[in-house]
C-alpha cells in the first residue's frame, strides 16, 4: 500500500535526537502526533485526555488538540483552526515535504518532519521505526535547556541529586532508546488492514521483510507448516517466552501497585495480610517477596519505578521525598484499607476519587461554558498536584485558574471556595491514603482542614478579606489576582 517514510528530529537539543518512521497513508494529524509519542518518551499518545497539547501550522492552518487554542483563533484573519482528528496528513505532507510539530507549548518541544519518500511496498496496517538515534526527554524536564540540565546531572552518579532525578525521570516516562520495545509499541497504532498476503510469513510471524525485522529465521519457517502453533516456532527459534502470570499472581499485582499508588510504599507483611483478609487466604510477606522475585512480576513493576527494597515495595511518588521526614510524618497513623472493589481501583496510575466535592467544581466550570473535554484535562491536573506529598494548594489552584481563562471576579471565588473542598477530600500519602477531612473526624489531625466559602449561585468576596483558599494572605493579594 502507498506508505511515506517519514524523518522526525527534535530541534534546539544538546544532542541528535531523531526517528526515521514508515506510517501507511491515510493517517489524520492526530495519528502523526500518536506516532511522534510513541516513538520518544512523551505520554499524549492518541487519546481525547492528552498529557500537553501540539500545534502544527501549515497553509494558514492552525492544527491543534487544544480547544481553548481553537476558540481563540475562530475569527482570526488567515488563520483557520482545525481538529486534527478530522483532518488527514496525506495531501499536505505531500505538498510540503516538511512540517514543524510544536508539543507542550510550556517546555517548548519542537520537532522537523521530513518527508523522505513515498513507497508502495509497505504492507502493514501500523506505522514501523526504521532507525533512529539519541534518547528522548521526558516529560516536564523544562525544554531543550532543562534536558541539558537533568543530562548533566544524569551523567554524574557522584551528583547529589542523581538519584532523585533518575526515580523521577523514569516515573515520567524516561526510557533508553529501544527500536524493538517501540516497534512492539506500534503495532497498536493501527488504522490500515495488514495485507499479509503480501508479506513473507509463517502463521503472522515476519519471515523477511525490506522494513520490519524478521520474527522467526528462513531456515525455522521452512521446517514448521503453516498451522504450526506459535510455541513450536518459539522453540526452532531459541527464544524462550517468560511465563505469563497466574490470576492471583495479576491480582497480587493489582494490589501493590493500589497500596503504592495509595500509601507511596507498602510493606510486603501489609499485602500479605490485607491480600489474605480479603480473600479468605493466607498468604505472609515472606511468600508475596519470594513470588514476586521469581515470576515475571519483579521486571513488570520495575517499568513503573516500583521497587522492592527489604521486603518493602516502593513507588514513583516517593521521589524527592526526604525519607526521614517522610517516616516521620506517617508515624502513629492508621492505614486507609477499603473494600477490595475500590481498593483496586487505585491500582490505575492517575485515579482519584470522583466526590461530590469535585463534581461541585466540575459543575461550576460547566456553568461558564468551558468544554467538557477541557474540564477533564484541567481537573485531572488539579488531582494530580493536589495528591502529590505536601502539594501547595495555591500552585495548583493557580495552574487551574490559568488554564481555565479570564472569568468574571464572582465566578472566581465560588470556584476557589469549591476547589478549597476538593482539596480536604483527596487522598494523600502522607496520610496512609486517608484525606485531611477524613483524619480531622477521626481526631487524628488537629488542625482543622481548609474551609472554603459556601458555594452560592451569587455573592461577592472583598478585595481586603481573607482569601477563602485559607492561605492568610489577603484575596487581593492572592486568588483574587485571577
Amino acid at each position: 500500500m502507498k506508505s511515506y517514510i517519514l524523518t522526525f528530529t527534535m530541534l534546539d537539543m544538546p544532542h541528535p535526537v531523531w526517528r526515521r518512521v514508515i506510517m501507511p497513508e491515510g493517517a489524520t494529524f492526530n495519528r502523526l502526533h500518536s506516532v511522534i509519542q510513541d516513538v520518544t518518551n512523551f505520554q499524549s499518545y492518541y487519546t481525547d485526555s492528552p498529557y500537553h497539547f501540539f500545534e502544527i501550522n501549515v497553509d494558514g492552518l492552525c492544527i491543534t488538540d487544544n480547544p481553548i487554542r481553537r476558540d481563540e483563533l475562530k475569527g482570526t484573519p488567515g488563520i483557520t483552526p482545525k481538529q486534527p482528528t478530522r483532518l488527514k496528513i496525506d495531501e499536505i505532507l505531500e505538498n510540503h515535504n516538511e512540517l514543524i510539530y510544536e508539543y507542550d507549548l510550556g517546555d517548548g518541544w519542537r520537532f522537523l518532519i521530513e518527508l523522505d519518500s513515498i513507497v508502495e511496498n509497505y504492507h502493514f496496517g501500523f506505522p514501523t521505526l526504521l532507525d533512529g538515534e539519541g534518547e528522548a526527554p521526558p516529560e516536564d524536564v523544562g525544554g531543550p535547556p532543562g534536558y541539558a540540565a537533568f543530562l548533566e546531572t544524569i551523567a554524574n552518579p557522584d551528583d547529589p541529586e542523581y538519584d532523585h532525578m533518575i526515580t523521577w525521570a523514569r516515573s515520567n516516562g524516561y526510557r533508553p532508546y529501544n527500536k524493538d520495545r517501540i516497534n512492539q509499541r506500534l503495532k497498536s497504532v493501527k488504522y490500515q488492514k495488514t495485507d499479509w498476503d503480501q508479506i513473507d510469513h509463517v502463521n503472522h510471524k515476519i519471515v523477511s521483510d525490506p522494513y520490519r525485522d524478521p520474527e522467526i529465521s528462513s531456515e525455522g519457517a521452512g521446517s514448521l507448516p503453516p498451522s504450526a502453533p506459535k510455541a513450536e516456532a518459539e522453540a526452532q527459534t531459541g527464544e524462550k517466552p517468560a511465563a505469563p502470570l497466574t490470576d492471583e499472581e495479576k491480582e497480587l499485582e493489582q494490589y501493590i501497585r493500589a497500596m503504592v499508588n495509595l500509601y507511596g510504599f507498602t510493606e510486603a507483611d501489609h499485602v500479605g495480610s490485607l491480600y489474605s483478609r480479603q480473600n479468605g487466604k493466607a498468604l505472609t510477606g515472606g511468600e508475596l517477596v519470594q513470588r514476586v522475585a521469581s515470576s515475571a512480576l519483579e521486571s513488570r513493576l520495575q517499568e513503573d519505578v516500583i521497587l522492592v527494597r527489604n521486603n518493602h515495595f516502593l513507588g514513583p511518588k516517593l521521589a524527592h521525598i526526604d525519607p526521614d521526614l517522610f517516616f516521620k510524618e506517617i508515624a502513629g497513623k492508621p492505614y486507609y484499607e477499603p473494600a477490595k472493589e475500590q481498593l483496586l481501583r487505585y491500582a490505575e496510575a492517575g485515579y482519584y476519587d470522583r466526590t461530590p466535592e469535585l463534581e461541585q467544581l466540575e459543575e461550576l466550570f460547566l456553568q461558564e461554558h468551558i468544554p467538557q473535554l477541557q474540564i477533564d484535562r484541567m481537573l485531572h491536573g488539579f488531582m494530580h498536584n493536589l495528591s502529590v506529598w505536601h502539594a501547595n494548594f495555591m500552585d495548583a489552584v493557580s495552574r487551574l485558574m490559568d488554564q481555565a481563562g479570564p472569568l468574571a471576579e464572582e465566578s472566581v471565588n465560588r470556584i476557589i471556595s469549591a476547589a478549597v473542598l476538593v482539596s480536604n477530600n483527596v487522598r494523600l500519602i502522607e496520610n496512609r491514603g486517608f484525606t485531611p477531612q477524613e483524619l480531622h473526624q477521626l481526631g487524628i489531625m488537629h488542625s482543622a482542614p481548609q474551609s472554603g466559602a459556601p458555594v452560592q449561585p451569587s455573592g461577592k468576596i472583598g478585595r481586603n478579606d481573607p482569601c477563602p483558599c485559607g492561605s492568610g494572605k489577603k484575596y487581593k493579594k492572592c486568588c483574587g489576582r485571577y
